[in-house]
């Protein structure tokens, strides 16, 4: 997969920023914040969603709220590796819907995730009857997430005009 980076001016990147913060906004609401018109905002919008760069809107649901205490992060290994493993674990954990995020990563682990519980008895179980219960996992470490010191899906846009500082 190619990627390459969309070249972004201050009009972009205040309206990434300002989407970004809230994705609801009007046209005329962009406008004010960009200092462009309504139509010029929603024709800037439509170009980054057609280059890919804004992927999608969603709602930020509440984690607690919605009735899941534990969020942890998970840190596993693989007892082979290869295309037909690793698409083997791919497969299977698609299908957890307690993950929300999953990465092949470099280092001691294959893989990191993010996953979520109603409470520890769930995350146990979670643990023994779906991870472990793969037989090409070997091996875990898991961290419980105590608190969130910061928490953002917000990119920082604006170093994109810096060149990445």
């Amino acid at each position: 997969m190619k990627s390459y980076r969309l070249e972004l001016d201050r009009y972009d990147i205040r309206l990434l920023e300002a989407l970004q913060r809230n994705a609801r906004l009007t046209s005329q609401e962009l406008a004010a914040v960009t200092h462009l018109s309504a139509s010029q905002c929603n024709r800037r919008q439509r170009k980054l969603e057609n280059a890919g760069l804004i992927e999608d809107y969603v709602a930020i649901v509440d984690r607690e709220r919605s009735g899941f205490d534990v969020l942890a992060i998970i840190n596993l290994s693989l007892a082979r590796h290869g295309h037909n493993p690793s698409e083997q674990f791919h497969q299977a954990v698609a299908n957890m819907p307690q993950v929300l995020e999953c990465w092949a990563v470099t280092g001691d682990s294959d893989y990191v995730m993010k996953v979520v519980a109603a409470d520890l008895r769930a995350f146990n179980r979670f643990l023994m009857q779906d991870l472990l219960a793969l037989k090409i996992v070997t091996g875990v470490r898991t961290s419980i997430l105590l608190q969130a010191i910061k928490h953002t899906t917000a990119l920082p846009v604006a170093s994109a005009l810096q060149g990445g500082h």
